[in-house]
């Protein structure tokens, strides 16, 4: 049960993804523009990609999934961005029919959900309480719903990842040779300590960083350090040099007291840099990156005086390069070190990818195949495919929805009320789907539920 368990937390979390990847396909566009996606997507099994260990009943998994797919025309405005907007009309479709359409609405923070199986209501998603919310399932259930919720929200990536680099770039910006100042890096590090210590209403880098690290147990010290920065500027540069910087136009090196921490290189055989962060406890963070067009190479390692405590290298190869409109690759993530109990397996995919024209509109499929670590064979495959065309800002509209309370915040009474109100419209909703469902998916699913605690919070004992 356990190896199901797993299954099905991947399942979960490559239907859930859904959500996201659609937008994420579409192309960065410039202004207020808007990309529509008219797009199909499902989820495959295949049950010959799965060892004959009796975990789950993959050959009726196999069946039942290939009934199902999610369709429907999404548009996106300023993905990413903290005023991004995102529109969704479809629904789940089963054999090819429309059988639970809803329309998802994301403006800013606010998401909001309405569906003829909720009555016709909507429910209402405040985003800024959504790690939180995703990290009970991980501390009651022993779910990794804390891992599932960081693809779920990238705009909480984008959000701190450009809270840390713009105010960095501005100190560091220039051309040529140069140095900046003990005192200016000081003064940075206040401007990037605030971003942990001074959000007491949102509280967003202490989830992000909680759902990111909590499994490794390395949460509360990053937040610490983080929080922290100008101790770290003191051990770096004890001297108060300031950071060295030498720049040829082709690559730059930063050097802080004595100790190179970044070099940059961007040149004809493409793009590339390292990166080396040590600090007074023995701790030393080193990144290298590889950009050469058509391959991609990253790595991370974290040691303590010298022992590797956590090690990540992702590998992709076979990206489009030059314009290309067709690619076929690979992927591999490798996870290792000291932290982990047993090291996990490294995760490979394989992928398709094509597109009928160089720029919207055009059609354009992608096929992402996860490979059983076992078998080394195809066993998930996401299948995207969608009809694309850019539109004007003026096609994303204002809409107005009723219910205003947040669903990540609600207490005990009001969670009874939903209960009460959407349960027997969802569960009548549901009713094609499971009567569909072959007996080994119904069966893996009643034990998943009941091993969780799932049903215990549903009233079903």
């Amino acid at each position: 049960m356990n190896t199901f368990r797993k299954l099905c937390a991947l399942i979960l979390s490559l239907c859930l993804l859904a959500a996201v990847l659609s937008p994420a396909l579409a192309e960065e566009t410039a202004g207020d523009e808007v990309t529509r996606s008219d797009f199909s997507l499902s989820l495959l099994m295949h049950a010959d990609g799965f060892p004959n260990d009796g975990a789950a009943h993959y050959a009726d998994w196999e069946a039942f999934l290939s009934k199902l797919s999610l369709e429907g025309v999404i548009d996106v405005q300023r993905f990413l961005t903290n005023v991004s907007r995102v529109y969704f009309d479809g629904g789940l479709c089963l054999n090819g029919k429309m059988t639970l359409p809803f329309v998802y609405d994301g403006y800013h923070s606010y998401r909001y959900v309405r569906a003829d199986a909720l009555r016709g209501d909507s429910i209402h998603f405040q985003m800024h309480n959504f790690f939180e919310f995703m990290l009970k399932g991980y501390y009651f259930m022993g779910l990794p719903t804390q891992l599932i919720a960081l693809p779920l929200y990238p705009e909480a990536s984008y959000y701190l990842g450009t809270s840390y680099y713009q105010p960095i770039a501005e100190a560091v910006a220039g051309e040529g040779d140069r140095t900046v100042s003990y005192a200016e890096l000081y003064e940075l590090c206040e401007t990037l300590d605030l971003i942990v210590n001074d959000d007491w209403d949102y509280e967003r880098a202490y989830f992000y960083f909680t759902c990111l690290l909590t499994d490794l147990g390395a949460s509360d010290l990053a937040l610490q350090k983080l929080g922290y920065l100008e101790d770290w500027l003191a051990f770096m540069d004890p001297e108060e040099k300031g950071l060295f910087i030498t720049d040829d136009g082709v690559s730059q090196t930063y050097t802080l007291g004595n100790t190179q921490v970044f070099a940059h290189t961007r040149d004809a055989s493409g793009e590339r840099f390292t990166l080396c962060l040590p600090d007074s406890d023995g701790y030393e963070l080193t990144a290298a990156y590889e950009n050469t067009g058509a391959e991609i190479h990253g790595s991370l390692r974290i040691t303590l005086e010298g022992a590797e405590r956590l090690t990540l290298n992702v590998d992709v190869d076979g990206l489009p390069v030059d314009g290309a409109l067709s690619a076929q690759g690979s992927a591999t993530i490798a996870f290792g070190g000291e932290c982990f109990y047993q090291p996990p397996t490294p995760v490979s995919f394989t992928y398709r990818y094509s597109r009928d024209a160089a720029a919207l509109p055009y059609a354009m499929t992608l096929e992402v195949d996860w490979l059983h670590p076992q078998t080394q064979k195809p066993a998930l495959t996401l299948a995207y495919q969608a009809d694309m065309e850019q539109l004007p800002a003026s096609t994303m509209v204002e809409r107005v929805y009723d219910n205003q309370n947040d669903f990540f915040h609600l207490n005990e009474s009001f969670m009874e009320e939903y209960k009460q109100l959407y349960l027997p419209t969802l569960a009548l909703s549901a009713v094609p789907i499971l009567m569909e469902m072959p007996a080994g998916v119904i069966s893996d699913i009643m034990g998943f539920l009941y091993e969780t605690g799932f049903l215990a919070f549903l009233g079903i004992e």
